[in-house]
């Protein structure tokens, strides 16, 4: 989570600088949150994640080579992902070399020229990256299951798009998605690490083009209403060797007032630790599955929490019976005093270790003030979990995990 400490500045440009000095570090961290995904691709399904990839293909004032050059001959890092709503691109070097990582993340986020001959050669790379995720299991059922859930809703955009739709991308759609989307107003500048904000703030005037440089204002797409569809329950034949099962609903939006009251159930529940219930309940109990986990992704919209297992076929259906059990006894079952707060111990633990990460801080300092103009504190962020009472953990569960309410999605290898 983000500190109390930093600060917020907007620029006469309108683009948000917000910064944390962190001391005791020789490095710097900083990148450009833009409020564009593939949520925004229109009719181009994997046009934010392609333009992701063309952004260090060349600019007005570099070639290819000396983009992937300019931050790895001083041993930094250069790089960008692409989420459903957002897009980052974001790097990391030495403090004294800030001026150098500003230049160039402002050199691809506003200058870059999508050169023709690259863009058809990056569209290799992108088919290859996934026909990769289509052999992938684990993240192919969870794209389909979220294409099912959403339907009809640009949620359910694929982030990287498919074979046909990526192929049909052209130089003249990333310009458009740019003049769209990377608007000043549209995106914040995040810095952690053992620089001053004078030096952040004059770095920016040097690299930073002015308003003339830029095309006429773009417009910013309003948030799209999203109309639950009835849950569905599939079974697809496939060629992987083992048996899949993704089962789960809607959830809360990022801003949900229960949101944080969600995130803690999830945690103890499936999340990414050993002693979350599903594990214990089918892992560890009977040697059903190697992988058994519950996640939840909130959105500005809305939010989707799921279960998911993959097992030898003939133990699938009996994995995902043991997981509604489990499912039902939250709903059913209030949790001990100890239980609760051993729960909150855990979960506030992992926020602090995860604040320990500066890259992952610099991220989400970004991306909570694109969202909600500011960042919560790490000591927010606990008081909200040490704030949740045995009551909203069933209130949570009786709301949002009846077995009716969920859509199901199963792979299973072909007979």
């Amino acid at each position: 989570m983000g500190s109390e400490h930093y600060q917020l500045i907007t620029l006469p440009n309108g683009l948000r600088v917000v910064h944390q000095r962190v001391k005791g570090t020789q490095l710097v961290h900083a990148g450009f949150t833009i409020q564009a995904g593939s949520k925004n691709d229109g009719q181009n399904p994997g046009l934010a994640h392609c333009l992701e990839h063309m952004l260090f293909k060349g600019t007005t004032h570099r070639k290819t080579i000396h983009v992937l050059n300019h931050l790895e001959v001083v041993g930094g890092e250069l790089n960008a992902y692409t989420t459903k709503e957002l897009t980052t691109i974001y790097g990391t070097t030495q403090s004294k070399h800030l001026s150098r990582l500003t230049d160039i993340l402002c050199d691809v986020v506003f200058r870059s020229t999508f050169p023709e001959a690259e863009l058809e050669k990056e569209k290799k790379v992108i088919v290859d990256e996934i026909n990769m995720y289509l052999d992938t299991p684990e993240e192919n059922i969870f794209d389909e299951f979220q294409e099912r859930i959403f339907e009809g809703h640009p949620l359910a955009h694929n982030i990287l798009g498919t074979e046909e739709s990526v192929n049909k991308i052209t130089q003249s759609d990333l310009k458009h998605f740019v003049n769209t989307h990377y608007r000043f107003e549209n995106m914040v500048f995040a810095v952690v690490g053992n620089v001053s904000i004078e030096r952040v703030l004059l770095a920016l005037q040097r690299f930073l083009p002015q308003a003339q440089e830029l095309n006429s204002p773009g417009i910013i797409l309003a948030n799209s209403t999203f109309e639950p569809l009835k849950t569905f329950h599939e079974v697809k034949k496939t060629d992987f060797n083992q048996a899949y099962a993704i089962l789960g609903g809607l959830a809360y939006e990022i801003d949900h007032p229960n949101r944080w009251k969600l995130l803690l159930v999830n945690n103890f529940f499936g999340g990414p630790v050993l002693n979350s219930r599903l594990n214990l309940a089918i892992r560890e109990k009977y040697g059903y599955t190697y992988n058994v986990e519950s996640g939840y992704s909130a959105f500005a919209e809305t939010g989707l929490f799921h279960c998911f297992v993959g097992s030898e076929p003939k133990y699938i259906e009996r994995s995902v019976e043991l997981i509604f059990k489990e499912l039902k006894k939250l709903r059913t079952q209030s949790l001990g005093t100890l239980q609760l707060s051993r729960a909150k111990n855990q979960y506030a633990g992992q926020l602090i270790l995860s604040n320990e990460n500066r890259s992952g801080l610099m991220m989400h300092l970004g991306q909570s003030v694109l969202r909600k103009g500011k960042a919560n504190s790490i000591e927010h962020a606990i008081e909200s979990i040490r704030k949740v009472t045995v009551t909203d953990v069933l209130e949570v569960a009786n709301e949002l995990m009846a077995e009716e309410n969920f859509s199901r999605l199963y792979y299973v290898p072909q007979d």
